[in-house]
C-alpha cells in the first residue's frame, strides 16, 4: 500500500501564530491559497488558519451555536454588517481564529486511510512528522487525484509492456 506522502504537497507557506488576520488574508490573495498551516519557531504544527475560520467568525452567534438558526436567507441588505464584522477581525492574531486541533496524518499513512479522512473531513489535511509534530506538507483533493492519475498511468504502461 502506498503512503499518502506520495500525494503530499511540499514547500507549503507556513505562518507564525502572531500574524494578524489581515496579514494572513493578504498572503491568501497574493499566493492564491485558502489555508495556512500555523507553526512555532521549531516548525511544529500549532493549527491551521483558513477562509473557513474567517467565514465562521463573520456569522452571528445565533447561527454558529448548536441548534441555532439554520438559514439566514430572510436577512436582506446584510453585506455592510458583514463587512464591518470582517474589519473587526483584521487586527486579531490568527491564533485567536485558527483551528487549534486540526486533523493530521503522517507521511507513512496509507493512501486508503488518507482518502477516507479527506472524504469525511474535507481538504486539505496537514502532514506532520509522527515523532516530532513538525509540519512537513499537506495533501488535498487535487494532489490526491494527481497521484492516483499517476499511479493509473504507471499501471497502464506496465500492462502495455506485458502485452508486447
Amino acid at each position: 500500500m502506498s503512503p499518502c506522502s506520495d500525494a503530499m504537497i511540499e514547500g507549503i507557506i507556513t505562518v507564525k501564530p502572531h500574524i494578524t488576520v489581515k496579514q494572513a488574508l493578504e498572503i491568501f490573495e497574493i499566493n492564491g491559497i485558502r489555508n495556512l498551516p500555523v507553526v512555532d519557531d521549531n516548525g511544529k504544527l500549532l493549527g491551521i488558519f483558513g477562509l473557513k475560520n474567517v467565514f465562521k467568525r463573520l456569522l452571528p452567534a445565533s447561527v454558529t451555536m448548536e441548534d441555532g438558526l439554520k438559514r439566514l436567507d430572510f436577512v436582506i441588505g446584510a453585506a455592510p454588517g458583514i463587512a464591518k464584522r470582517l474589519k473587526k477581525l483584521y487586527p486579531l492574531s490568527i491564533e485567536e481564529v485558527m483551528e487549534k486541533n486540526p486533523i493530521v496524518l503522517h507521511p507513512d499513512t496509507a493512501t486508503w486511510e488518507a482518502l477516507r479522512v479527506m472524504a469525511v473531513n474535507g481538504s486539505p489535511i496537514c502532514i506532520v512528522n509522527e515523532h516530532t509534530g513538525v509540519f512537513v506538507g499537506m495533501i488535498s483533493y487535487q494532489s490526491m487525484l494527481g497521484d492516483l492519475h499517476h499511479v493509473m498511468e504507471e499501471i497502464e504502461r506496465e500492462e502495455a509492456e506485458q502485452g508486447e
